[in-house]
């Protein structure tokens, strides 16, 4: 897992300077308040660099709150989700929604298209299980993958395939 991380910087002088530093998600505030010298509830800093999934989310005005908030948020998603969180994101408008959306979110993590996606769910639908095996043979997955593909919301990764709500 990568380190999330912020570059904290102070906006009053210390001796001359904006002192400034890098803290890792959460964020302490004791160990803040030590290294810069200011407290985590004022307006006297600003973020001027992040390395974080979710960097779009943060803006140089951002609380040390948000920024806890976000990462837990983050830390709550299911590790797929983390992995695959950039790809996902171009289907939700922020991280709380993806979170909202977390458990409506099917990943298929062995299935490389959509006629994989097609054969999986009709093996474990009663009904198209019901049919003689002679018979489901010809049945055409490639054509029902893109049937599926065509009235849903599906996004392919590098990871296997989401199904999105």
């Amino acid at each position: 897992m990568e380190e999330l991380r912020v570059l904290i910087e102070a906006t009053i002088p210390t001796d001359g300077e904006l002192p400034s530093a890098w803290f890792d998600l959460p964020i302490d505030e004791t160990e803040l308040e030590e290294r810069l010298g200011i407290e985590a509830d004022s307006e006297e800093y600003r973020i001027t660099e992040t390395e974080l999934p979710f960097a779009d989310e943060v803006g140089e005005d951002t609380t040390i709150d948000r920024l806890n908030d976000l990462y837990h948020t983050f830390e709550s998603l299911p590790a797929d989700l983390q992995e695959d969180y950039g790809e996902l994101m171009c289907y939700f408008t922020s991280l709380d929604e993806l979170h909202q959306h977390r458990h409506d979110v099917i990943h298929y993590s062995w299935c490389n298209n959509m006629a994989d996606v097609a054969r999986h769910l009709l093996d474990n639908d009663p009904a198209f299980s019901a049919i003689e095996e002679r018979l489901t043979r010809y049945f055409d997955y490639e054509a029902y993958g893109q049937y599926l593909y065509d009235n849903g919301k599906f996004v392919a990764t590098d990871h296997g395939i989401y199904e999105l709500p």
